[in-house]
C-alpha cells in the first residue's frame, strides 16, 4: 500500500485519509447531482424499468462521472498544484500516484460502461462513452487554451438526465432533449459565477476563463441572457405537454427571482468586493434553483 500511495508532502499525512483523498478525486459531491438528475430521467419516462435496471444505471453512471473526474485529475494534477483551492488534492500533494489514479480511473470507466451495455441498454451506454470522451479528451485540455471550453464541459455535464431517459425508453425523443437542454444551459451562469470569485486562481494555473478575456460588465451580460434563456428552457415542458399550468406558474415565478438576482450584478461592475459577493450568492442560487425546478417538473404534470 505504501508504495501505490505516497504520504503527503504538502501537509501532514495524518490529516487526510484513504478513503477520503479517493472521493476527493472522484469529485464525490459530483455524484449526488448526476443520481439525481439521471434519476429525474427516469422517472419522467412514459414506461418503466426494473428495479434493478434502474439502480444500475444511476450507479453506473454516476461511477463513469466519478471515473472521468479521476483521470481529468491526474491531467490536471500540476494545475491542481498551482491554485490555492486545490494544491492540497491527493495527486498534487503526492499522497496518491499518477499511475495508480488512472488505473483506478480507467478500471472504473470500464465496469460502469459495461454495466450500462449489458444490464441497461447500449445507447444509454454510447451516451455514457460520449460523456466520457468529451469531458477528458475535449473539455479537460480545451481549458487551458480558450475560455469557450465552457461549451464543451456542458455537454458532458448535460447527459445523465437523458441517460436516464433512455434507461426507460431506449431512444432520444424529444423530452430527453428538453432535459439535456436543461442542465447545458443551467451550467452556463452557473460556471460563469463560479469563474468570478476563483478569477485569480483560474488565471494563476493558466486556465482560460471569460473574465480574463472579457469585460466584467460583459461577463455579467452573459450571465443575465443565460439565465433568462435558461427560464424559456424550463417552460418547454409545459409547451410540449409534459407539465400543467401550476408548473408554468411555478417555473415563471422562480425564474423571475433567479433573473433579479442575474441583473443585480450589474449593480457592482466597478466593484470588485461586492460583485466577488454578488457572484457567490449567484452560485449557491444555481445549486437551489435546479432541484427546485425538477422536483416542480415531477410533482406538477
Amino acid at each position: 500500500m505504501t508504495t501505490l500511495f505516497a504520504p503527503s508532502i504538502d501537509m501532514p499525512a495524518q490529516s487526510y485519509s484513504l478513503v477520503r483523498d479517493v472521493l476527493s478525486l472522484t469529485k464525490a459531491r459530483l455524484s449526488f447531482l448526476v443520481i439525481f438528475t439521471c434519476a429525474l430521467g427516469i422517472f419522467l419516462a412514459p414506461a418503466s424499468v426494473s428495479f434493478t435496471v434502474a439502480m444500475v444505471s444511476m450507479i453506473a453512471t454516476s461511477g463513469l462521472v466519478a471515473g472521468a473526474c479521476i483521470i481529468n485529475c491526474v491531467m490536471e494534477k500540476d494545475i491542481d498544484a498551482q491554485m490555492e483551492r486545490t494544491k492540497y488534492r491527493p495527486l498534487p500533494a503526492g499522497r496518491i500516484k499518477p499511475q495508480t489514479a488512472t488505473l483506478l480511473g480507467i478500471g472504473l470507466i470500464t465496469l460502469c460502461l459495461a454495466a450500462l451495455f449489458f444490464v441497461v441498454n447500449p445507447l444509454t451506454a454510447v451516451l455514457g462513452l460520449i460523456a466520457t470522451i468529451t469531458y477528458v479528451f475535449l473539455y479537460t485540455p480545451m481549458k487551458q487554451k480558450t475560455a469557450w471550453a465552457l461549451f464543451a464541459g456542458a455537454v458532458p455535464g448535460a447527459i445523465p438526465p437523458l441517460m436516464g431517459w433512455t434507461t426507460v425508453t431506449n431512444e432520444m425523443s424529444v423530452f430527453g432533449w428538453v432535459l439535456f437542454g436543461i442542465l447545458f444551459v443551467w451550467q452556463l451562469p452557473h460556471f460563469l459565477s463560479i469563474s468570478i470569485y476563483h478569477a485569480d486562481d483560474y488565471k494563476k494555473a493558466g486556465l482560460k476563463i471569460f473574465p480574463d478575456s472579457l469585460t466584467l460588465k460583459t461577463v455579467i451580460h452573459k450571465i443575465v441572457i443565460y439565465t433568462f434563456l435558461l427560464m424559456g428552457v424550463t417552460a418547454l415542458p409545459y409547451f410540449l405537454g409534459y407539465n400543467g399550468l401550476e408548473y408554468l406558474v411555478f417555473t415563471m415565478v422562480i425564474g423571475a427571482l433567479f433573473s433579479m438576482l442575474a441583473l443585480w450584478g450589474y449593480n457592482f461592475e466597478t466593484n470588485k468586493p461586492e460583485l466577488l459577493k454578488w457572484s457567490r450568492r449567484y452560485f449557491y442560487s444555481t445549486l437551489l434553483y435546479l432541484p427546485c425546478i425538477f422536483t416542480a417538473m415531477l410533482l406538477l404534470k
